[in-house]
């Protein structure tokens, strides 16, 4: 059960009205009066009860009622709510924003049901996989993404939102996370089961040679350079490296420290690929400012992992993208690479592709990973590589050039408190099972069964996104 409202105290719920972050102070004492949000008893127990009396409350767009726990396991296929609707109708879907490298903004289709003259409790379903939708609000990486996923990039509290069509009263009550087989539980294997094929780097030397503090916003490419500059606060700061002897008995490790801020700085390893299904490594994540949870799980720190690949037997240009002899000469230090979309995309002379896949760490624990190959997903491809990502064609391990960690920023709690990642150890493996076995967050078999609807909006341009079999999603101007 994710909420069932009976531990909420009964009256006021949260700010106790529709609010939409762009409005005014102002509009906003005003919208007090078209809505309302509260907990009341229902039966044994209580439920939350919306109400929206006039349509300006949907003024800037749909409103959220609801935030639930931000991240879910990957076996998380839906959400489902039980809706009793008291007059006229409504229209409630789910999700918010994602990595931006992922899609953005992700949400399920609107569910509408209507009151009828029978008052009965009815369960919805809202989709995480398909169908959905998305905006472009922050896309740069993800603009062409052929597919659309949830649950893999969730960045912030799941809300639940009514669409502008929603006029009269409800409850909502037992929200429920839905398995459908479609996403899996993370693969796990026995010590005895990974064999190493190739050591990336253990750190036991102390150098950091093949180490990076990498840069890849969609836009804002200026904080690179800033980063070397340092003549204003920076936003985006490289974390700071060290080796270490702070690991498991006593063994080395790369420590990256510092302030973290949004899903555009990472720290990685170049290396050269290998015959492999898997890459092991040891990793430890202190965030004492941080207060992130997983459903039936308790506290956890997400971490992304990115595998950055480049066409087998070419040289890939990691000099091209350093930062000049005069921004050097300003002092920094500042981040080792620019890989900001905006200032990369144009480019004819990059050929590469960048995966990803996500775990959940128990705070201040030494957790020993292996990530299947199978379980990453391509989020941007250039050049010849591009059809990696049109495609979405698996990852291949001959063509990895680069392992890297995208060190956790704060959702919830104190943003400006430091973060270390201590990583002690990577290696390429092999490991037992099939691609299928492999894959947790559920991935489309097959992108070009996908089928696509663009709509234009007010403000922001929107893609549907469903499969055969799924109802065509409606439209949202409705």
């Amino acid at each position: 059960m994710v909420e069932d409202f009976d531990s909420a105290p009964t009256g006021t719920f949260q700010k106790g009205f529709l609010d939409i972050h762009r409005w005014t102070e102002e509009f906003r004492q005003r919208a007090r009066a078209w809505s309302s949000i509260e907990v009341t008893p229902e039966g044994s127990g209580k439920a939350l009860r919306v109400c929206v009396s006039d349509p300006q409350a949907f003024t800037a767009g749909a409103g959220s009622f609801l935030r639930l726990a931000p991240y879910y396991p990957p076996e998380t296929d839906a959400l489902r709510l039980r809706v009793k609707v008291l007059t006229g109708q409504v229209s409630i879907y789910v999700g918010g924003p994602t990595a931006y490298y992922g899609n953005s903004d992700v949400y399920s289709e609107p569910q509408t049901i209507h009151a009828s003259a029978k008052l009965e409790w009815v369960e919805i379903i809202c989709h995480l996989n398909h169908p959905t939708w998305r905006n472009y609000r922050r896309s740069g990486f993800s603009t062409e993404a052929p597919r659309n996923y949830y649950n893999r990039w969730a960045q912030e509290d799941v809300g639940v939102f009514l669409a502008p069509d929603s006029l009269g009263e409800c409850l909502i009550d037992d929200i429920e996370i839905l398995a459908l087989g479609e996403g899996k539980p993370f693969a796990s294997f026995a010590p005895e089961q990974v064999q190493e094929v190739k050591q990336i780097v253990t750190f036991e030397d102390g150098k950091l040679d093949h180490v990076f503090n990498l840069y890849m916003a969609a836009a804002e490419a200026e904080w690179f350079d800033e980063s070397w500059i340092r003549s204003r606060h920076l936003r985006f700061k490289p974390m700071q490296l060290e080796v270490n002897d702070s690991g498991l008995k006593g063994l080395n490790v790369l420590e990256c420290k510092g302030a973290t801020a949004e899903e555009v700085q990472c720290t990685g390893v170049r290396t050269s690929g290998a015959d492999a299904n898997g890459i092991r490594l040891t990793i430890n994540v202190h965030a004492p400012g941080q207060s992130n949870s997983l459903v039936g799980a308790g506290a956890i720190v997400p971490m992304d992992f990115l595998v950055f690949v480049a066409a087998d037997g070419q040289a890939f240009p990691w000099e091209s993208l350093e930062p000049s002899a005069e921004l050097r000469a300003k002092g920094g230090p500042g981040f080792d690479y620019n890989l900001t979309h905006r200032v990369i995309a144009a480019r004819k002379d990059l050929n590469f592709a960048i995966y990803q896949t996500r775990r959940y760490l128990k705070p201040d624990e030494w957790t020993h990973l292996v990530l299947p190959t199978a379980d990453f997903t391509c989020i941007y491809g250039q050049g010849s590589m591009r059809d990696r990502f049109l495609n979405h064609d698996d990852l291949r391990s001959e063509e990895v050039i680069a392992f890297a960690w995208l060190n956790p920023w704060c959702r919830q709690g104190r943003r400006d408190e430091p973060v270390t990642t201590s990583v002690e150890k990577l290696s390429f493996v092999k490991v037992p099972g099939t691609a299928a076995e492999h894959r947790s967050f559920w991935q489309v078999p097959d992108v070009k069964q996908l089928q696509h609807r663009d709509e234009e909006s007010p403000g922001l341009r929107k893609l549907h996104i469903w499969l055969p079999g799924d109802p065509e999603p409606p439209s949202l101007l409705r």
